[in-house]
C-alpha cells in the first residue's frame, strides 16, 4: 500500500502505478539507501590497491598508532616502512605480480607487514589456519606453485617434513614472540619458550628475510580491476577447505562502506581484533578496514574466548566485531560482575553466527545496563564478498535483523533455485552483489559457478545459500541457511532458529543450538535435537529445567517443530572462527545413539 501510494503521487496516474508494482523489486528500489547521506552516495569506490588505500589514508599520520600489540604500540610510520621492507625482500626472491605466497599462521604484526609488502609489487598471500594437516598445506603449495612459504614457529615442526619435501623454494619461520615488548616476550618465554629455529638451506628466519630487503627499492604495482589481493579460507567443516580469491576492490568497498555508514570512526580510537587472518572476517573487516580508517587494532594473534572480559576491560576499544558467543562469555565474565561501565563502546559489532530472541535481549538489555548508548551492530556477511554485507548501524535497528546492506552492496531475496527476485515480507534464498563480490574459488571453478550466477539482466550475484526476507525498510532477517535445514521423515521442514529463540527465553538458557540428528525410527528424515548451554548441574533441577523448556515449545511451537529431545552442556563446542560447530553437536549425539545400539 505504501509503494502504491508513492508511486501513484510520483507519477499521477494508476496505469503507471501499476506498471511498476510489476517491475520494481527491492533490489533496484533500494530502500536502504535512506540510511545514507546524500553525500556517501554520491562517493564513489577509490581504484586503488590496497597497499596504496591503506598509505595515501595514513601518510600523512605516521607517528599514529597502527597496531597495538600486547603494549607494543606500532605506527602507522613503521607499519608502512615494513611492508615496503618485507616488498623488498620478496622481490629479491624472485616473486612478482600475479604471484602467490602460501602462509600457515596467526594474526601476528609481521605477517600484517607481508600482506601489504606482497601488495605493493602485485603479489598475493594465501593464509592457512595454522593447524592446517601436512596433506591440506601440500595440496594448497601444488595448486598455487608458491616458491615462499611462512609458517608460524609453534607449528613448523608440524610441517616441516611436508615442507622441505614440497619443493618450495624458502621456508620462513615467524614467530608470535617477534614484537613483543621486552619484558612481556620476557615473561612469555619464562612461561613457555618458543620453538628453537635451526635456520639454514630452505628455512630462514624473519629476521633473515626481512633483512634481504634492506635499501632495495620496488616499484608499487598498478591497479588492476579484477587483480588478487589475498586469498582466505572457507567450508572447512563441512567439507575440504576452499580458497576464495579476494581483490583490491573487496577490501577497499568493505573499509569504504564502513567509513559511509554513519558510525564515528574517529583516528586513534581503538578497534579490538580477534579474528585470525585466514578467515575474510579477519583480514578485511578486522583489520585493513580499521587500518584504512586509522584506527589503532588491538591484535590478538591467539584469542581465549574466556578472556574476552579481560581483553575489553584492558583496552577499553570504541570498536570490535564479536560472534554471539564472545558476547555472551564477555556478559558473563568475572571483569563485567561488578557493573563495569561500557559506555566507551561506540560499535558492539556482532556477526558470523546467527543470534536468537532470547539471546539477543540478554545481551541488549546488558549492554544498555552497561552505559552503551546504542544496542548490538548485528551484521550478515559471509567470506565469498569479502566478509560484511549487512549491518545495524547508529541505532537504526530492530530485533532479529541483521541490518540494511552497506553502502556498496545490494541484497536481493530470491526463489530458491531460480533467478526470479521476491517482494519485500517473502521469504527466499539471500544474494548479495557488489563490488565485494569475491574472484571466485581458487582452481574452483565449479563451486564457483553454483555460488556466483549472473541474472539475465546481467547482474553477478552471490547466492549465499541462507534463507530471510527483505521488509520495506531494507532491514533483512535471516531464517536459517539451507544447509542447516532440518527435513523430518515426513518431509516438514524445520528451520533451527525459530526453536532456538523460544528455548533462548529462558532465563537460565545461556545459549541455545539446535541440529538434525538420526532418525532411528524411519528409513528417511532426521529428528531435532535441542542442546542447551546452562549452570544448572544437579539432576533434579535439570529435569525440572527441561520439562519447563518443553512446555515452552508446547506452548509456543507448532507440534512438528518441538524438539525430540533436549540436552544439557556446560560448554558449547565452537569452531577456530568462535561459530558453534553444530556438527559437533550433532556428530557426538549419533555416536552415543550408536554405541547404545550396539550394546
Amino acid at each position: 500500500k505504501k509503494r502504491r501510494e508513492k508511486y501513484s503521487a510520483k507519477y499521477g496516474g494508476k496505469n503507471m502505478c501499476e506498471l511498476l508494482e510489476t517491475t520494481i523489486k527491492p533490489s533496484v528500489e533500494k530502500p536502504w539507501l535512506k540510511f545514507f547521506s546524500q553525500e556517501a552516495i554520491e562517493d564513489s569506490l577509490p581504484q586503488n590497491t590496497i597497499y596504496r588505500h591503506m598509505r595515501e589514508n595514513n601518510e600523512n599520520n605516521r607517528s599514529d598508532t597502527a597496531l597495538n600489540y600486547f603494549g607494543n604500540k606500532i605506527s602507522y610510520g613503521k607499519l608502512l616502512d615494513e611492508a615496503d621492507r618485507c616488498a623488498g625482500a620478496f622481490s629479491a626472491a624472485g616473486i612478482k605480480k600475479g604471484d602467490i605466497v602460501a602462509a600457515a599462521t596467526v594474526t601476528i604484526p609481521e605477517m600484517v607487514y607481508a600482506l601489504y609488502g606482497l601488495n605493493k609489487i602485485g603479489a598475493a598471500p594465501l593464509i592457512l589456519d595454522p593447524r592446517t594437516s601436512s596433506a591440506g598445506a601440500l595440496s594448497f603449495i601444488k595448486e598455487t606453485g608458491t616458491r615462499i612459504f611462512i609458517v608460524i614457529d609453534l607449528y613448523y615442526e608440524a610441517l616441516k617434513d611436508v615442507l622441505l619435501e614440497s619443493g618450495v623454494e624458502k621456508i620462513v619461520v615467524i614467530s608470535a614472540d617477534t614484537s613483543l615488548p621486552p619484558v612481556v616476550r620476557f615473561l612469555k618465554q619464562f612461561k613457555m619458550s618458543a620453538p628453537k629455529i635451526i635456520s639454514g638451506g630452505k628455512v630462514m628466519t624473519w629476521a633473515e628475510f626481512s633483512a634481504t630487503g634492506d635499501g632495495i627499492a620496488t616499484e608499487t604495482a598498478s591497479y588492476g580491476e579484477n587483480d588478487l589481493a589475498a586469498v582466505t579460507l572457507t567450508g572447512g567443516t563441512t567439507g575440504a577447505p576452499k580458497g576464495v580469491m579476494l581483490s583490491n576492490d573487496g577490501f577497499n568497498a568493505i573499509a569504504f562502506d564502513f567509513r559511509h555508514c554513519g558510525v564515528s570512526y574517529t583516528r586513534g580510537q581503538r578497534f579490538l581484533n580477534i579474528i585470525p587472518m585466514f578467515s575474510s572476517y579477519g583480514i578485511v573487516s578486522s583489520l585493513h578496514m580499521p587500518l584504512s580508517l586509522g584506527l589503532e587494532v588491538v591484535v590478538i594473534p591467539k584469542f581465549d574466548p574466556d578472556k574476552v572480559g579481560y581483553y575489553v576491560k584492558k583496552y577499553r576499544p570504541e570498536h570490535t566485531l564479536l560472534v554471539p558467543a564472545h558476547y555472551e562469555k564477555l556478559m558473563n565474565s568475572r571483569e563485567m560482575a561488578n557493573g563495569f561501565d561500557l559506555s566507551f563502546f561506540r560499535t558492539a559489532g556482532s556477526g558470523g553466527d546467527t543470534m536468537n530472541a532470547g539471546l539477543e535481549a540478554k545481551l541488549n538489555g546488558f549492554l544498555e545496563g552497561r552505559g552503551c548508548k546504542y544496542p548490538l551492530s548485528q551484521g550478515y556477511g559471509m567470506s565469498e564478498v569479502s566478509s560484511a554485507a549487512s549491518c545495524c548501524c547508529n541505532g537504526n535497528f530492530k530485533s532479529l535483523s541483521v541490518g540494511y546492506p552497506l553502502l556498496t552492496t545490494t541484497i536481493g531475496i530470491f526463489r530458491p533455485g531460480t533467478t526470479e527476485e521476491l517482494d519485500y515480507g517473502q521469504d527466499g534464498e539471500i544474494c548479495i552483489s557488489g563490488p565485494s563480490i569475491m574472484l571466485g574459488y581458487l582452481n574452483n571453478k565449479g563451486e564457483t559457478d553454483n555460488v556466483i550466477k549472473t541474472h539475465p539482466d546481467g547482474t553477478v550475484w552471490v547466492h549465499s545459500g541462507d534463507i530471510g526476507h527483505m521488509d520495506e525498510d531494507g532491514f533483512v532477517y535471516i531464517k536459517g541457511r539451507i544447509k542447516r535445514m532440518i527435513t523430518l521423515f515426513n518431509g516438514h521442514k524445520i528451520f533451527p532458529t525459530h526453536i532456538e529463540s523460544v528455548l533462548g527465553g529462558h532465563p537460565l538458557v545461556r545459549s541455545c543450538a539446535v541440529v538434525g540428528v538420526k532418525d532411528t525410527g524411519h528409513a528417511q528424515g532426521q529428528l531435532t535435537l535441542a542442546v542447551v548451554e546452562t549452570d544448572v548441574v544437579e539432576i533434579e533441577k535439570r529435569t525440572a529445567l527441561k520439562n519447563e523448556l518443553y512446555e515452552m515449545c508446547r506452548q509456543e511451537l507448532e507440534g512438528s517443530a518441538k524438539p525430540y529431545d533436549i540436552c544439557f552442556v556446560r560448554s558449547m563446542p565452537h569452531t577456530g572462527m568462535g561459530k558453534i560447530d553444530y556438527k559437533k553437536l550433532a556428530d557426538d549425539y549419533d555416536g552415543k545413539l550408536d554405541k547404545t545400539e550396539a550394546v
